[in-house]
């Protein structure tokens, strides 16, 4: 390297040690090394040349020695040595430096050729060592006046700002150096010098390696230091601090720089702002920020610590408070070209409040930190967020925050303002900063030390606290419950800690010896709970580590902060279990003797933790009402009961003042059962215990002159627990004892109550005595309970629907009780209010399949059992079975055969040669009656039950008339037939193989057994009038001439058509068996015309045995028109499915699948039916080996309706709406088993229609009832009833079927007598569960709509017209008015042609035709819509005197019309007859006559 011309200046040489250097001025070497040594390694020396003070008085360093490149070791000896770096002028000794000028030897350096080594060296020098006004003087200074002196330092402090940057580029670069020349009016120059440096600087570059470039840094460092530190005049010039708060005053006003800068600030003050809502969320009344309860020694020592240094350390509010010492002055504008005095203040307010937030969050940290750890943490943070200024400063200027950012920190770091001399003059303003310091600190300490006593005094801990523990464990803990008051020790010791103790509020108050307390446990480090037997001496020392309950290890001094960790207990074993529950928690009076205040609820005033209460309300907070004067056995429990009877009612006690007497702040209840011998209902604390006085300390008794102070009651009972009960004495020291304890009431929990009322009880047990453990636990729980007796609307009303008179409940709905608490559910009555899952379902009551009847209702029906009904509310699910087993006596056999038949079911008992007949009654099967055969004759071999055509239920005065067929062992058939009087034989058939009957019961096939043949005759009978089965035909089972073998026979409902199973078989000599040739299902239909049973169809069957076997299970629907058949066995299992399509006759319908991976199949015959079917065939039961499953038919396929039925041998029946399901299991427990299923029953229809329920309970005549429904919408019938044979007297029809919901209905029932519906027979139409119509009529007919009818307009009212006639007759309606020649206007007119409907009996005019039969009966309907106002009549005529009914309803209004009446041809008006204009023509009989000839003419009809 080529050595630099250096200046030609004398000089003296001072070798000077870097290192020195660099620890004087705080210098970092910034070189990543470990050393710290300050400057790079080639410039561990540095010559000082100086300069004799007449010669300007300067010194010069530059290295001694350089960089050896290969192994960077420094050759102190080398004569290739670093130019002279810098300058320092005015030197006198190294210590006395005044000011620095940088000039840098570049000598040498080729810029792109531009320039020579000579060349560049030479105007380098030049611009370094030329004067100043020379150099930078404008280019044309002719007749220019030198500026004024304060203008000219000014422009001179620019320029020397602006070298300062240029020459130290690396850490003062800015691009305002243009600008500042700019404005001195040095045009050119500038730009030339610039460049000329930055040329050199280049050219210099070039041959210096990265050390040189870092020395550059490191001296540039220096010399602000120097400035800094060795210009002890700070009057004369300094540096603005380096954060950001420094943007606000030198930026421009809305660049990035400044709104940076608010930006942070904002931020910071966020921060600190949301620490303090933080902790002052964590506080509480009285204890914002939630300041210790108390803390150790050690913690408190480290807080004064803490927050000395806080203070002290706390750089911003420093730096805010010289700023304002110094002040604003003009010299600002001087050195920053932006700045001003709002932006000056604004700096400082802004940094003097972040500083001041800042030490206010530390502070706040500091006093609520429970650990030394902590506190540092939280210090630490709260720095951090201090220090983001000065760390974004640090970002600006390394140019992370944009160039503007880095210019303007530039500025900030190297451009040097004036302070005024005045803002150090006086002693304020020079002691400005210590007095400043010493004030905050002082107050910071004042606030700490505060807290302190604060602490030390308890202020932080509550005063009260509620304490609530579980009592599993030690029973004896529940009497300690309650209220513990605070105390301290006596006396105070620096630095140890002063822990409180909380004394049990209730050993304060009586006079028993003794008390609860709490204390901490310095030994295993946890606060406990013992209890301690004194006499009473406050001086006694208690032992805490003698525990009977003990928290968690802690160190806390808030006995509230252990409730966050379990508590624990002893049990019996001595082993620690958890304490549960444990509840313990602040209980003071945040406004303490204040009216209405908020602790009691605004109902009262509170002290000492405790409300005095507003009248009507009770309780510490006043959270519930008065409690109730009386309680009572609740009527749905049972009494207390033990060696004793204990007493059935109570009464709260009352002291002299009016207030209650009291146990643990609950009312006592007493009943005096003999001369002060009391029954007491108290509280213990946690639980309700009753007992009696006698077994309770000093038996209950005080008497008032026992009482200290005469403060007596006027009660011994009341004073005794007022001054003398303690829950612990009473019943778990001692022998004292109580009889029933109620489960736990915690209190201030949502278990908690003013009384025992609906807590459930027990027998209270005596267990050992230990030391350790002293328990009266509990026993057996019993089924009583207590209530209010006294009614009150508001506070204890009378319960569903009851009313409260003069406090007595007149109960209404079926209930009763003191308050009428006794529901009626369970009663067999569905109640919807109380169809509920609160009230289990009405206790069940509103579902077939669980109502049981009672006395006082019959299940599913009204109107004591005459009108059904139904169970449309039933709310359980469709598909839920519920079992109702049918066991027979013991060796029985019974359920080896059975039949449904709706509500009735025949069971044999085989074995005991029996039949059993029930009848459901509700979810119950009540026995009915009993049938007997001869003994061992086996009778009940097979039956077959039939309940008759009609859909009936039971009422107490009908029973539903049953046909039974039994066959018994000797193949003898017998008939009975039931009714409600028992059941008689009514004919005998020999030699009866198998045997049918019709759902109707008119029809009988038998299946006739001929000696040493297969069965292949059929007799089929019919049931004549007396009710005796008479031959309808013969069928012969044949093919191709040969008789079959018949296996099986089925009837549908009405008998119209047969299906059998028949084989045909040969003897195989070989194996010596017969085998089945052919074997199929068929189908007959009964064809009247010819008397015979024609074959309609018939279905082979292809079984999966060859051989001779048991016959098919099989089953057809009433209507004819399903068919299913099936073989059970497990292997090869199949069921057939046929049903009728209108056009292509039986179609295979798919049959549901069968699961046979467990199946076992019965080791029974087949004897018996193994299949159901529903009256429509959409279900089916079907027995597989011993499993019976049940299907569903739904538009996608068949559906199981819950798990197959186990367990099952023998028969299967169905009732014809599929929702009983009976099973056979004659082989089950000890005499056999029948399991009848029930779904509940409601039938379910779509949503757009609309469940239609008719009852009809029949009156003594039935065979003259008939009624129907019609859809008045359509026309069409949806029922026709009647008139119902002899036999059906009093009986209750029902039926159902879902309609259309947007259609309007007719019912019409009638009785071809006149003579109405009679007692007890009623109707009752139901629509979705409403009822539509309903009651009995007298007369010919009644007729009701319902449903979605028209209503008439306003003004109008429905009219309605109804007549029945026996023959041909004409009839219309009028309007009656007066209007001269015309009095009448015809509204309708017509005849019965074409009305005719069923045959009845009905009177003609005639005398000698009363009584005789009508050739045909016709109906005749009219309806309008008619003004009220108005008078309307009615005519009818009868050429051949038929006689016709007529009824006539408007509105309200109701007409019906003599026959003789109208035989006369009488006109009946209803309406205003007072408006009416009455012609005599029509009114003295020869209305006929007029009527006739206005047909004739038909002329005058008005519409």
């Amino acid at each position: 390297m080529r050595r630099p011309p250096s200046r030609t200046t004398s000089k003296e040489s001072t070798v000077v040690d870097v290192d020195e250097v660099a620890e004087d001025y705080q210098l970092d070497d910034d070189d990543d090394d470990d050393d710290d040594d300050g400057l790079p390694p080639p410039l561990k020396r540095m010559t000082v040349d100086t300069v004799p003070e007449s010669d300007g008085g300067s010194f010069a360093v530059r290295n001694s020695g350089r960089v050896d490149g290969s192994n960077g070791v420094v050759n102190e000896d080398d004569e290739d040595i670093v130019p002279p770096l810098f300058s320092m002028k005015g030197v006198n000794g190294t210590k006395d430096i005044k000011t620095v000028d940088v000039e840098m030897d570049v000598s040498g350096i080729d810029v792109d050729g531009m320039m020579s080594d000579a060349e560049s060296g030479a105007l380098v020098e030049k611009a370094l060592n030329a004067d100043e006004t020379a150099l930078l003087s404008p280019t044309s200074t002719a007749g220019t006046e030198e500026p004024p002196k304060e203008k000219r330092i000014s422009e001179d402090r620019k320029v020397k700002n602006h070298e300062r940057r240029s020459l130290l580029n690396d850490d003062c670069e800015g691009d305002e150096s243009t600008d500042y020349f700019e404005e001195l009016g040095y045009q050119g120059r500038s730009s030339d010098f610039s460049k000329e440096m930055q040329r050199a600087a280049n050219r210099y570059s070039g041959d210096m390696d990265e050390s040189h470039y870092r020395l550059k840094q490191r001296l540039s460092m220096m010399e602000r230091m120097q400035s800094k530190f060795l210009n002890q005049d700070e009057s004369k010039e300094k540096l603005l601090p380096q954060d950001t708060f420094s943007f606000i005053i030198i930026a421009e006003t809305c660049t990035i720089p400044f709104i940076i800068s608010l930006t942070i600030f904002v931020l910071q003050l966020t921060i600190f702002i949301l620490v303090l809502l933080d902790l002052a969320a964590q506080g509480e009344p009285g204890n914002i920020f939630g300041v210790p309860a108390n803390v150790s020694g050690q913690l408190r020592a480290t807080q004064f610590i803490a927050v000395l240094v806080a203070v002290l350390t706390q750089g911003d509010l420093r730096v805010a408070l010289t700023l304002a010492r110094d002040g604003f002055t003009k010299e600002f504008h001087a050195a920053f070209r932006h700045t001003a005095e709002w932006k000056f203040r604004l700096a400082v307010v802004t940094r003097a409040a972040s500083g001041t937030i800042g030490l206010v969050v530390v502070f706040v940290l500091i006093i609520t930190s429970s650990s030394v750890v902590g506190l540092l943490l939280d210090f630490t943070a709260v720095e951090f967020v201090s220090s983001i200024d000065e760390l974004c400063f640090f970002l600006a200027k390394q140019g992370f925050l944009g160039t503007g950012c880095k210019h303007y920190s530039a500025i900030v770091a190297c451009d040097l303002y004036k302070v005024a001399p005045e803002s150090r003059q006086g002693f304020l303003r020079k002691s400005w900063k210590t007095v400043s310091l010493f004030l905050i600190l002082s107050v910071f300490l004042a606030g700490w030390i505060s807290i302190v006593i604060f602490q030390l005094d308890g202020h932080y801990m509550c005063n009260t606290i509620m304490v609530n523990m579980g009592d599993d464990f030690v029973p004896a803990l529940g009497a300690f419950n309650g209220l513990y008051d605070i105390k301290f020790p006596k006396g105070y010791v620096p630095f140890k800690e002063r822990r409180a103790i909380f004394v049990e509020r209730r050993s304060q108050e009586v006079n028993v010896p003794g008390r609860g307390i709490f204390g901490y446990c310095d030994d295993i480090k946890a606060w406990t709970f013992r209890w301690e037997f004194t006499d009473g001496t406050e001086n006694v020392e208690t032992d805490f580590c003698e525990w009977v309950a003990r928290s968690s290890e802690t160190d806390t001094f808030d006995i509230t902060e252990t409730v966050s960790q379990p508590w624990l207990v002893r049990d019996q074993t001595q082993r620690e279990v958890v304490l549960d529950p444990f509840r313990l928690f602040c209980f003071d009076c945040e406004n303490e003797g204040e009216d209405d205040s908020d602790d009691c609820g605004g109902k009262g005033t509170c002290n000492s933790a405790v409300c005095e209460c507003q009248d009507g309300w009770y309780g510490l907070r006043c959270e519930f009402l008065s409690p109730c004067s009386e309680l009572a056995i609740d009527a749905r429990t049972e009494d207390f009961a033990s060696t004793r009877d204990w007493s059935s009612d109570y009464q709260s006690i009352e002291l002299n003042s009016g207030s209650l007497a009291e146990a643990y702040y609950r009312p006592v209840y007493v009943h005096e059962y003999s001369n002060g011998a009391y029954d007491v209902v108290m509280f213990t604390g946690r639980r309700w215990a009753l007992t009696s006085s006698e077994f309770l300390p000093r038996k209950g008794r005080v008497a008032d002159d026992s009482v200290s102070g005469g403060q007596g009651t006027g009660s011994d009972i009341a004073n005794f627990f007022k001054y003398y009960y303690h829950g612990y004495r009473g019943y778990f020291d001692g022998d004292y004892s109580v009889a029933f304890l109620s489960d736990f009431m915690d209190t201030t929990t949502h278990f908690d109550a003013s009384t025992p009322v609906a807590f459930s009880w027990y027998r209270a047990v005596s267990e050992e005595r230990t030391h350790a453990l002293e328990n009266q636990g509990l026993g057996q729980e019993v089924e009583s309970e207590f209530l209010c007796s006294g009614c009150d609307i508001e506070s204890n009303p009378c319960l569903y629907d009851g009313e409260c008179i003069a406090g007595v409940c007149q109960c209404s709905l079926d209930s009763f009780g003191e308050l009428c608490e006794i529901p009626p559910v369970r009663n067999g009555h569905c109640d919807n209010f109380f169809n509920t899952p609160e009230f289990k379902m009405d206790g069940g009551d509103c579902c077939e399949s669980t109502c049981e009847s009672t006395d006082q209702y019959i299940c599913g029906a009204e109107e004591q059992g005459y009108v059904s009904t139904g169970y449309f509310n039933c709310k359980l699910a469709t598909d839920k079975w519920r079992a109702y087993p049918l066991k027979g006596d013991a060796g029985s056999f019974s359920g080896f055969a059975l039949d449904l038949s709706m509500r009735s079911m025949a069971v044999s008992e085989l074995l005991q040669d029996r039949v059993r007949i029930y009848d459901k009654v509700g979810s119950s099967w009540v026995l009915r009656d009993t049938l007997t055969g001869n003994p061992g004759t086996r009778f009940g071999t097979n039956l077959v039950l039939s309940s008759g055509p009609y859909n009936v239920v039971s009422n107490p005065s009908f029973k539903s008339p049953l046909t039974l067929a039994v066959i018994d062992g000797f193949r003898t058939l017998r008939i009975y037939k039931c009714n409600k009087d028992g059941c008689i034989t009514t004919q005998e058939f020999p030699m009866v193989m198998d045997v049918a009957v019709s759902d109707d019961g008119s029809v009988l096939a038998t299946s006739d057994f001929v000696q040493n043949q297969p069965p292949g005759a059929i007799s089929v009978y019919e049931e004549d009038q007396n009710g005796v089965f008479q031959l309808r035909a013969d069928v012969n089972v044949t093919r191709n001439d040969v008789i079959a073998n018949l296996l099986a026979l089925d009837l549908n409902g009405d008998g119209s058509k047969l299906v059998v199973h028949s084989q045909l078989t040969e003897f195989d000599a070989l194996i010596n068996f017969e085998l089945v040739t052919d074997e199929y299902v068929g189908i007959m239909s009964w064809d009247g015309a010819s008397g015979r049973y024609e074959n309609e169809t018939e279905f082979r069957f292809e079984s999966p045995l060859n051989t001779l076997h048991f016959p098919l299970s099989l089953g057809i629907s009433q209507d004819g028109n399903v068919l299913a058949y099936g073989f059970p066995e497990c292997d090869g299992t199949q069921l057939h499915i046929k049903e009728v399509n209108e056009e292509q006759g039986w179609l295979a319908r798919p049959a549901p699948s069968f699961d046979r991976t467990n199946c076992v199949d019965n080791e029974r015959p087949n004897r018996n039916n193994g299949l159901a079917i529903s009256g429509n065939g959409d279900r089916i039961a079907f027995r597989v080996g011993t499993n019976v499953s049940y299907f569903q038919w739904e538009p996608e396929g068949w559906n199981r309706i819950g798990d197959p039925f186990p367990l099952t041998h023998y028969p299967v029946s169905m009732s014809s709406d599929g929702t009983e399901l009976a099973i056979g299991s004659p082989e089950d427990d000890i005499g056999g088993v029948t399991g009848v299923y029930s779904l509940p029953g409601r039938k379910v229809c779509p949503s757009d229609m609309s469940l239609l329920r008719v009852s009809l309970t029949i009156d003594r005549l039935p065979q003259d009832v008939t009624w129907n429904i019609l859809n008045n919408s359509t026309g069409e019938t949806l029922f026709e009833q009647g008139p119902y044979p002899p036999d059906y007297a009093f009986a209750t029809v029902v039926e159902e079927k879902c309609i259309a919901s947007d259609s309007c209905y007719v019912f019409s029932i009638y009785n071809k007598r006149n003579r109405g519906l009679q007692a007890p027979g009623q109707y009752a139409v139901f629509l979705d569960g409403e009822n539509v119509a309903s009651g009995s009529f007298s007369g010919l007919f009644e007729r009701k709509e319902f449903g979605n009818c028209i209503s008439c307009p306003d003004g109008t009212q429905k009219f309605s017209m109804m007549m029945l006639a026996c023959g041909v007759m004409d009839w219309a309606v009028l309007q009656l008015i007066n209007r001269g020649e015309s009095n009448s206007t015809v509204l309708q007119y017509g005849n019965t042609l074409d009305k005719a409907t069923t045959n009845t009996v009905y009177q003609t005019c005639f005398e000698h035709d009363v009584g005789r039969d009508c050739p045909s009966t016709f109906q005749v309907k009219y309806d309008a819509c008619l003004d009220p106002t108005e008078c309307y009549g009615v005519n009818v005529f009868s050429k051949q005197r038929h006689t016709a009914y007529l009824e006539l309803a408007f509105g309200e209004e109701r007409v019906k019309a003599k026959e003789s009446a109208v035989c006369n041809g009488e006109t009946f008006t209803i309406g205003q007859e007072d408006k009416c204009f009455q012609e005599e023509d029509w009114i003295n009989g020869d209305g006929g006559r007029r009527l006739q000839s206005f047909l004739a003419t038909f002329g005058r009809v008005a519409s």
